[in-house]
């Protein structure tokens, strides 16, 4: 973004039931949002399809596309491991620290991921909602928005749990079959049969330890 803000869309006011979601016949978790804008900003890279289809959820949603702005401070407070796995390589964020803080000061729900800055939840006093783009919470553990009074949710249940309960099922075919042994015996240079102890699947009872999206689906295959 060449150090400039992002471009923040604008929409016209009109009463809205807070994305949808959590309305009630009263007040809901996030008050009113009759009137009034709904400032949302994704810290994640999000694609135009996407964009779109989150501004069209209500017309009092303001969205501010600041992807890979906080690139720069995770770097540095994450580990190496995990920045060059989850970041765009090279890259450094965007924008100055005031500029960044602005927008996490003004945002009332944020579209994040992992990783994310540690202190998110200190420098968006307004935050009422995060969401959490992967299907997992637990790696919130180590920023302050553990155990604080703003919503999470995470995308449980939109992905494609198939496709990793078929890498599953793969794995276990790997090994019952001894196919890890062939890995050792071609760094080896030699064929060691007597080594092998490969398993007939017939008629034996898979255990599967914990029953989510996943679980099911390797149950099911």
């Amino acid at each position: 973004m060449n150090g400039q803000l992002p471009e923040v869309r604008e929409e016209s006011q009109r009463e809205s039931a807070f994305f949808g979601l959590m309305s009630t016949s009263g007040d809901d978790a996030f008050g009113k949002a009759s009137m009034q804008r709904i400032n949302v900003l994704s810290i994640q890279r999000i694609s135009a399809e996407d964009r779109a289809k989150i501004e069209a959820v209500d017309p009092a949603i303001e969205l501010t596309d600041a992807g890979g702005w906080y690139d720069g401070e995770i770097r540095e407070t994450w580990p190496a491991f995990t920045t060059a796995r989850y970041l765009v390589p090279g890259a450094t964020g965007s924008g100055t620290r005031g500029e960044r803080d602005r927008l996490l000061a003004e945002a009332e729900v944020i579209l994040g991921g992992w990783p994310f800055p540690l202190d998110l939840c200190a420098r968006a006093p307004r935050l009422k909602w995060f969401h959490q783009r992967p299907a997992g919470a637990s790696n919130l553990l180590v920023g302050d928005l553990w155990g604080s009074r703003v919503v999470v949710t995470t995308s449980r249940g939109s992905g494609n749990t198939l496709a990793m309960a078929e890498y599953a099922v793969a794995g276990i075919l790997y090994f019952a079959k001894g196919l890890h042994r062939a890995a050792v015996d071609r760094g080896a240079g030699v064929f060691d049969h007597r080594a092998y102890r490969p398993l007939l699947l017939e008629g034996k009872t898979a255990c599967v330890v914990g029953a989510g999206g996943i679980g099911l689906d390797v149950g099911k295959l």
